[in-house]
This record gives structure tokens, C-alpha cells and sequence, in this order.
């Protein structure tokens, strides 16, 4: 099924003049009512009028005569719109409007008024806009006709900015007394408080009081009671020593050398030393041969043990002095400490009896600066205000005006007769532009390429629609070629039963199993049509014997339920449904031996099956034959009721799937397709046989049809007066 060398049609194509062939009426419809709803518009928003607009500027921070004030700056975009927001509604406030009228003696209001309506129809006709992305704001006035906008427009912006600056800094005068009153009482509170803390500096021999000080008391008493506790560790240290001397009669590490080695670097201890180990030495040479009866033996004895007793005694007596000596030294070190810890304990009751009062007086003396602080800041910000409200007035504050308002001259607006041809040119492109949206729109299958977009594969073949003679020939030689296509898988060792079904009921399957039956007689090929639709009432396939549903319920042999020579299809095999059709298709066993037995017999077996979506034996049939054709009938189905049969498809998954698209309009087809099927017709070259261009053609096609219209209601019309 893939090899076929049938003609392709083009996609779903954009042909405006077809659109409004189809769909002139609800183009003409669509047209007609936006021309009528359009006109009220049109002669409403199409009057032109006069402006006269003047601009003024709203500045984000307030424009003071000296420096910057933070209080008068705006902290948040939010914060100056709602600022721009009041002075555009108070440019039409009614005391503004008032005032502007009065001083103007009736310019700008109409003869008919009163002073209060015309206050009224101001407030309303004037329009205040803040420009985006700008500090700036219009202010204008709209006439029908020339007047005296402007002196309207540029007094009241005189009002306005005169009431905006008063009301800037309102009661300047009340509220510059009530500072100076205040800035009074202040002053008499500072002397006082400089009084209070004069008299406390005295006391305290302090002349500076800020936040960074802290009570002197206070940092004495801490470093004193610091030396208590250092003198108490000393005291413990050279006590620890002395008794660790006592204990141990040596000398503590950290109290200076050891007894032991003192006594060996005592230069009297050290010569002593050195001449007894020389004088031992020499005796214990000259004893060294002697016998012990020898007479010389019992004196060098004697003197060796006279000189080491010497030496012993020397150092016990230097050890002892050292002894005496270190304890000497340690006692006093522990009488020092003891002494210094006691009086640094002594000082430290004695200023910690004094520091309540102290601190005290400190602590009111640092009050009594911070007051006087806070009432010179508040004396210096009263100053400033006062400063302020003398110099700042009369500044030039928020809003100041950019552009006065100018006489009117020329009139603005689009104008109705400009307006009324673009309601007209917009009413001719929805006429011509809306029966293309409906067909682009259109969710039906119209051209193959939708087929083939929904099923996701190529068309086996696609057939015209046969509304006239050139079209029947076109779809004769359709047939004729798909006929031939498989009679080319045929003999490539394809399998010859195929199967045809549908998205629903009337889509075209019989009518496609009828010619490429036909088709393939004419071929030479011999041909079985099965008519297996169980829905179908007057199938052109039916005949007198028994059909399908006979033999599988076993009341007809097989040989019995084939006719020849039928009405739709003669000299070609048939088999009806047969008689049993309500009950549906049963027995599918028997179904697959016929197919095997009809395989051996012919060519080609075509099965007529019903539509899959609303058939069980549609979707039973399917699997057994295993190659299925879906015949999709243009501009009757739509895309979802074909992507619910692709569903379908999906879940059998059958051998193989061909797509054949029915009745599809000539219109459809490509110029290549036209110009094609006029050479068929004619024998000639195109080119030769048109003598204008298709666009032109179309044109006049279109022209004969509404002289046509007009002649049948002039007729009808001309009946009526007669009758």
C-alpha cells in the first residue's frame, strides 16, 4: 500500500475568492451590522472640537527658597502619585471653579446658565490627565465651538496655583507664635538645668558630662579592688612557698637557685673540694703498694678519712646557712604581701563607702545633661521651623505652571467623514476576511493533507468529488491507478485481502469497494467482494442466496454464499451479508478458513466491513483481515472523530494501515491539478486553451453570479408589481 504513484493533493490552501463564494451571505451579514452598530460611533466620537490645555509640573520635593528639607520629599513613587492624584482632582475643586468664573464675569459659561450650572458643567467638561512617565500634568477644555477656552483654562490654573502654595504651608502666622512661646519656656528650663549641673561639677571635680563617660568612682573602685585581689594572690603564693621550703627544705623553682646548687658553686666549697680530691688522690697512690702492716699505710689512711670528714663539715655548715638564709627571705615575702594586702583592703572600705554618694550625684549630673541636650535640639529645630515658615512661605512649593493655555484655532478630532470610511473599509475586510476565518477554522477533514496530519501517515490514494463530468473523469483514472497499485503489491507477494472501513456510518466504503473492484476486473484480475457491513440497510451487494452470517452460523457451505453477475458489480464474485445481519458477525474461525480458501481462489478479496468506531465487528474483522483501508469522506467527518479512530487502530495495531480520502471537493485540488484535468478534456496545452489568468477567471465567475442574483430579484420584484 505504500507503493502507489497517485496524484497528491496539496494542503488545506487560503483561496479568499472560494471563501466568499461559500460564505458571501454571512459576510455580507457580519459586514452590515458592524456598518450599523458603527454609524452611532461614528457620529458620536467623529464630531471635532476646539482644545485649549495648559500643563503644569508636580515636583517630586518640595521647591524651598533655601536648602532641602527630608520632611518634604516624597519617600515612595506610591506617595507621589497619590500627591499628583490630589492636585489633579483639587484643579477642579468648586471653590477653584468659583472664583475662576467671577473673575472671568460669565466668559466661558452659556447664555442659558446660571453661575452654578455653569461651576457644574466646568467641574465636568474640564479634563485633568498626569502625563505618563513625566512630572507634568495637562489641563485643557474641549468646545464644539471657538470661544474663550483659553482665558478659562489659564485663570483657573492661576487660581489653582495660588491655592495650592497658601495651602502648602497653611496658618504659617498661628503656627510661628505658638514656636515662639515655645522657644520661651525652653530657654528658662536650660537655665535652670545649667544651674543644677554647675553646682554638681563642683562637687564631683568633673567639667564634662557626655554619654561616653563613665563615673571615675566607679573605675577606681574596680582597679582597686583588682590590686585587693592581686595582693591576696601574692600573699597565697609566698605562703604556698614557705611552707613548700618547710616541707621539703629545698628552695621553690619560681624563689631562685636550689641549696644543692648553691653549695656546688660556691667557689670557697669548690677550691676546698678540689684540694681534697688532689690530696686523696696522691695518698691513694702511696697507699696504693703498701700492705696494711706497712708503717706508712695507717697515715695516708688516717689523713684521707681527716680531709673527707673536713669537707663534710664545710658543706653541712654552708647548706645551713643557706638553709637560714632562704627561710629569712621567704618570711619576709610573706610579711610584705600580707602587709600590702591589708592595706589595699583598707582603701577599698574606704572608697566603697563614698561611691553611693558619688554615683549619685554623677548619675543626676548625666541626667540633668541630658535634658539639656534634648531641650537644645528641640530650641534648634523650633528655630528651624520658625525659619522656615518666614522664609518658605511664599517658595514656590510642589505644583508651577509649564505651558499657559493658547487661543484655539485649529479643530482636532478624526473628523465623521474620516471616521465614517474607516467604519466602511472595515466592514468590506469583514466581509471578505470572515468567510476565510470560518474556513480556516473549519474542523473538518476537507483537503487529504488533514487526513494525513490526523492519522499520522501518508494517503494510499484520494479520490475527487464527482459533481461534474471532468471530475467523474478524474476519478475514473483515480481508481484506475490505486487499482493498479495493488495489483503491483499483489504480484510483489503482498497479501490480497484487504479490508475497508470508516469513521462512521455513510463514509464512502462501499462506493470505494465498488470501483476499485471494477478497476481491477478491468485489469484482469479476479476479484471477490465480501460485504461483511452489518450496519448497512440497502447494501448494493445484496442478492437472493445466502450471505456472510449464513455461513458462519453454519446454515450455508461456502461454495453456496458467492453470486456472480450482481446488479452493482456484474461479472464479479459477490458475497452478500446474508440474511442473519441482526445478530451480528459470530463464529470468526469459520471467517479466517474463508478467507484462507478465498485467498487460493483470487487475486484480490476486498472486505466492505462496517465503521470501526461504532461496530465490535468492525474491530473483530480488523484483526482477521490485518491490512485495513480507512476511507475518511471529505468534508463529512471531522479531525476527532479520525483521531478516535487512530486511537482505535492503536490498541489492534493491525499488519498495515492505507488511507483513502473520498470525495474530495475539485476545488481543493492544486492549479497543477486543474490545468491537468483541462488538458485531459480538451487535448490541448493549457496555456493555449486560457486566454486570461485564473485570478481574472475567478473574478468573473464571481461578477456573473451577482448579475444573476440581480436579474432574480428584479424579476421577482417586477412580479410583485404586477400582481
Amino acid at each position: 500500500m505504500d507503493d502507489n504513484e497517485l496524484p497528491r493533493s496539496p494542503n488545506r490552501r487560503i483561496r479568499p475568492l472560494l471563501s466568499l463564494q461559500r460564505h458571501w451571505r454571512l459576510g455580507l451579514v457580519a459586514a452590515l451590522l458592524l456598518l450599523l452598530l458603527g454609524l452611532p460611533v461614528v457620529w458620536i466620537k467623529g464630531q471635532s472640537s476646539y482644545q485649549a490645555e495648559s500643563v503644569f509640573q508636580v515636583y517630586p520635593a518640595y521647591q524651598k527658597n533655601l536648602s532641602g528639607d527630608k520632611e518634604l520629599e516624597f519617600q515612595s513613587n506610591s506617595q507621589y502619585r497619590e500627591f499628583v492624584n490630589h492636585l489633579s482632582r483639587s484643579v477642579v475643586r468648586y471653590d477653584i471653579v468659583e472664583r475662576t468664573v467671577k473673575q472671568l464675569k460669565g466668559a466661558g459659561c452659556l447664555p442659558a446658565e446660571t453661575e452654578r450650572k455653569c461651576i457644574e458643567r466646568l467641574q465636568r467638561v474640564i479634563y485633568v490627565l498626569p502625563m505618563p512617565d513625566t512630572y507634568m500634568v495637562r489641563v485643557g477644555l474641549k468646545t464644539a465651538e471657538k470661544g474663550e477656552s483659553d482665558q478659562v483654562i489659564n485663570q483657573l490654573m492661576e487660581n489653582f496655583l495660588e491655592t495650592v502654595r497658601d495651602e502648602q504651608i497653611y496658618g504659617s502666622r498661628d503656627r510661628a507664635d505658638v514656636l515662639k512661646n515655645q522657644s520661651v519656656q525652653l530657654q528658662k528650663e536650660l537655665a535652670d538645668y545649667d544651674a543644677r549641673r554647675a553646682e554638681l561639677a563642683g562637687k564631683l571635680g568633673l567639667t564634662t558630662f557626655t554619654e561616653n563617660i563613665t563615673n571615675p568612682y566607679d573605675v577606681l573602685l574596680a582597679r582597686m579592688r583588682e590590686q585587693a585581689a592581686q595582693a591576696q594572690l601574692e600573699r597565697s603564693v609566698a605562703k604556698a612557698a614557705l611552707d613548700a621550703f618547710e616541707a621539703k627544705r629545698e628552695v621553690p623553682m619560681q624563689a631562685g637557685r636550689s641549696v644543692l646548687e648553691m653549695r656546688l658553686q660556691d667557689n670557697g666549697l669548690q677550691a676546698l673540694r678540689n684540694e681534697v680530691v688532689k690530696r686523696t688522690e696522691e695518698l691513694n697512690r702511696s697507699a696504693a703498694g703498701l700492705e696494711p702492716g706497712h708503717p706508712a699505710f695507717a697515715p695516708a689512711t688516717r689523713e684521707r678519712d681527716e680531709l673527707a670528714s673536713r669537707l663534710d663539715r664545710r658543706e653541712k655548715e654552708f647548706e645551713k646557712l643557706a638553709l637560714d638564709n632562704v627561710r629569712a627571705r621567704l618570711t619576709a615575702s610573706l610579711l610584705q604581701t600580707q602587709q600590702v594586702e591589708q592595706d589595699v583592703n583598707d582603701r577599698v572600705s574606704q572608697f566603697e563607702s563614698k561611691a553611693s554618694a558619688f554615683a549619685m550625684d554623677f548619675r543626676s549630673a548625666m541626667q540633668l545633661t541630658a535634658s539639656i541636650r534634648k531641650r537644645e535640639q528641640e530650641l534648634a529645630d523650633i528655630r528651624d521651623r520658625s525659619n522656615f515658615l518666614k522664609t518658605e512661605s511664599v517658595a514656590i512649593g510642589f505644583a508651577r505652571l509649564i505651558t499657559p493655555a493658547l487661543p484655539a484655532v485649529v479643530p482636532l478630532g478624526v473628523g465623521r467623514v474620516k471616521l465614517g470610511l474607516a467604519l466602511l473599509l472595515a466592514s468590506f475586510a469583514l466581509f471578505f476576511l470572515l468567510p476565510v476565518a470560518i474556513d480556516v477554522l473549519d474542523r473538518r477533514i476537507i483537503a487529504v493533507s488533514d487526513a494525513e496530519k490526523v492519522l499520522g501517515i501518508d494517503s494510499a490514494a484520494w479520490f475527487v468529488d464527482k459533481a461534474s463530468e471532468a471530475a467523474a473523469a478524474l476519478s475514473t483514472g483515480q481508481f484506475k491507478r490505486f487499482a493498479s497499485a495493488l495489483v503491483r503489491n499483489r504480484n510483489n507477494g503482498a497479501d490480497g485481502v484487504f479490508a475497508f472501513t470508516s469513521a462512521r456510518v455513510g463514509g464512502g466504503c462501499t462506493e470505494v469497494v465498488t470501483q476499485a473492484a471494477l478497476q481491477l476486473k478491468a485489469l484482469g484480475s479476479r476479484v471477490l467482494v465480501v460485504d461483511a457491513n452489518t450496519l448497512a440497510l440497502n447494501s448494493p451487494f445484496k442478492h437472493d442466496g445466502p450471505g456472510l452470517t449464513d455461513h458462519l452460523a453454519g446454515r450455508a457451505e461456502l461454495a453456496e454464499i458467492v453470486a456472480t453477475d450482481t446488479a452493482a458489480l456484474p461479472g464479479i464474485d459477490v458475497v452478500s451479508v446474508g440474511s442473519l445481519r441482526e445478530g451480528g458477525l459470530k463464529r470468526m474461525d469459520r471467517m479466517r478458513q474463508a478467507l484462507q480458501a478465498w485467498r487460493q481462489q483470487y487475486d484480490m478479496v476486498l472486505l466492505d466491513i462496517p465503521p470501526l468506531l461504532p461496530s465490535a465487528d468492525a474491530e473483530l474483522l480488523v484483526d482477521t483481515a490485518k491490512q485495513v483501508f480507512v476511507v475518511v469522506e471529505a468534508v463529512a467527518v471531522s479531525k476527532a472523530e479520525l483521531g478516535q479512530l487512530r486511537a482505535q487502530l492503536a490498541r489492534q495495531a493491525p499488519d498495515s494501515v492505507g488511507l483513502l480520502v473520498n470525495r474530495v471537493p475539485l476545488e481543493q485540488g492544486s492549479d497543477a491539478l486543474n490545468q491537468h484535468i483541462l488538458e485531459g478534456i480538451t487535448g490541448g496545452r493549457f496555456s493555449r486553451f486560457m486566454s486570461t489568468s485564473a485570478l481574472q477567471l475567478r473574478l468573473e465567475l464571481i461578477r456573473y453570479q451577482l448579475r444573476l442574483l440581480w436579474s432574480r430579484r428584479a424579476r421577482v420584484t417586477s412580479h410583485a408589481g404586477a400582481a
